[in-house]
């Protein structure tokens, strides 16, 4: 279908614009010319740049820890403990933990631009929660974005039904989805294909050379005719002792008169070793992943290190696990009537600890802000008493209360005095 075709259904009012998408497609998506099991192969498991870079996402997402909140009366944010929402992410089933889940779906995600969800609903509420392989997931959709998918089926050793309402397709947006949503997703390593083969081509060729011999491509031109036993023979003896690692260094001697016509490229030449550093380098760039968290130490320090975790988690990590938390909030049937939603906490994390030090000294200092003020900024729950401005340092806390520091009076108690003997004054 013609791109100009989407605007002129969606240009028309008298029914969903999914529906006559779907009309005009049919209702059986299908994968884009990008293969699964050959990005997995390729892409995934024999590309060991692109391999680290996942593993350091993952990584970093792992440590990340799941909280339940809700929007309450003021609009500010408040934890809600013992979600059950909150223990499925936890313990999502029998097979695998959390850190699993989270790797699976990442992995699938990055690879195939989607990850499959399904959940497992008892009357008690969701029970278990597993994430597939998308290129064992089949489909059909129906153009209704409140139940987009049906006829779900899971091949795992035999096909597995999945009730729509359990299913949850978490996917990337793809630019050439015929669907305009509704489809599969776009692999997050398709834009680095390319790179990722010239850097698998860049080591083959240095394996190549190293079988033989560390010496270039040539060919041997015989001054003379041979027999055809005589030529096999002589063949057979280049190929036994002066090609693999094991004959690098010797000299080659042959009887009668030959030349050596040479027909390869050296390595300088071809400057692989820069190359091969570009490329990576390249592919880093594409996956988020700064290079010097996968090895490259040239210009390694102290500060630029940290820069480069903080960097991999403010700029790629938390944004993935956010869309994933999100898509969560919704499957998971949390009661977003009332503000509930997943949310993704990263106080913890040790690198990201001196930017919040950084902020709480300045929150600290801050002289236009009220107690209670300061604390929200910090992610803490308000005080009673807390809603005046006073320096750090100059009241203390106590069950709760702000209390002055000499002889820890109430606050509450001293500004209720002052409200009295400001009174008798009036009067």
């Amino acid at each position: 279908m013609k791109l100009s075709n989407i605007f002129e259904l969606k240009a028309r009012d008298n029914k969903n614009i999914y529906t006559k998408i779907m009309k005009t497609q049919g209702n059986s998506p299908r994968y884009s010319d990008v293969n699964y099991t050959t990005i997995a192969k390729e892409g995934y498991m024999r590309n060991w740049i692109i391999f680290r870079c996942m593993q350091e996402i993952i990584k970093g997402a792992i440590q990340l820890n799941w909280k339940v909140k809700r929007k309450n009366a003021d609009g500010e944010d408040e934890e809600i403990l013992n979600h059950p929402a909150l223990k499925v992410l936890e313990n999502p089933n029998p097979l695998y933990g959390e850190s699993e889940l989270i790797k699976r779906a990442i992995a699938f995600y990055y690879i195939q631009g989607e990850a499959p969800f399904h959940r497992i609903v008892t009357s008690n509420g969701v029970k278990e929660l597993y994430v597939y392989r998308p290129d064992r997931i089949s489909f059909n959709s129906t153009g209704d974005i409140k139940r987009p998918y049906e006829q779900i089926r899971y091949l795992s050793g035999s096909y597995v039904d999945i009730e729509p309402e359990n299913f949850m397709l978490w996917k990337n947006f793809n630019p050439l989805d015929d669907w305009d949503g509704l489809g599969h997703g776009m692999s997050m390593l398709e834009p680095i294909l390319k790179n990722g083969d010239l850097l698998n081509e860049l080591v083959n060729w240095n394996i190549s050379l190293l079988q033989n011999g560390g010496n270039l491509s040539g060919v041997i031109a015989l001054n003379e005719n041979v027999t055809d036993n005589q030529f096999d023979r002589m063949e057979e003896s280049l190929k036994n002792k002066h090609q693999g690692v094991e004959n690098v260094g010797k000299y080659m001697l042959l009887q009668g008169v030959a030349s050596y016509i040479n027909t390869g490229t050296n390595p300088k030449d071809m400057d692989w070793n820069e190359g091969k550093k570009n490329t990576m380098q390249d592919i880093c760039i594409g996956m988020g992943v700064d290079p010097i968290l996968i090895g490259f130490n040239e210009n390694s320090s102290y500060n630029n290190k940290n820069e480069a975790e903080k960097g991999l988690y403010t700029k790629t990590v938390i944004p993935l696990m956010r869309e994933l938390s999100d898509q969560m909030s919704l499957f998971l049937s949390l009661d977003t009537e009332k503000g509930e939603y997943i949310d993704i906490d990263y106080s913890h994390i040790p690198v990201l600890q001196e930017d919040m030090k950084e902020l709480y000294d300045r929150l600290s200092k801050a002289k236009d802000m009220t107690i209670n003020e300061k604390r929200k900024a910090k992610g803490m729950d308000p005080l009673d008493g807390g809603d005046i401005i006073a320096p750090e340092g100059s009241f203390a806390i106590v069950d709760g209360k702000i209390y002055l520091p000499m002889n820890l009076i109430e606050l509450d108690s001293v500004q209720q005095t002052a409200q009295e003997e400001n009174k008798s004054f009036l009067y």
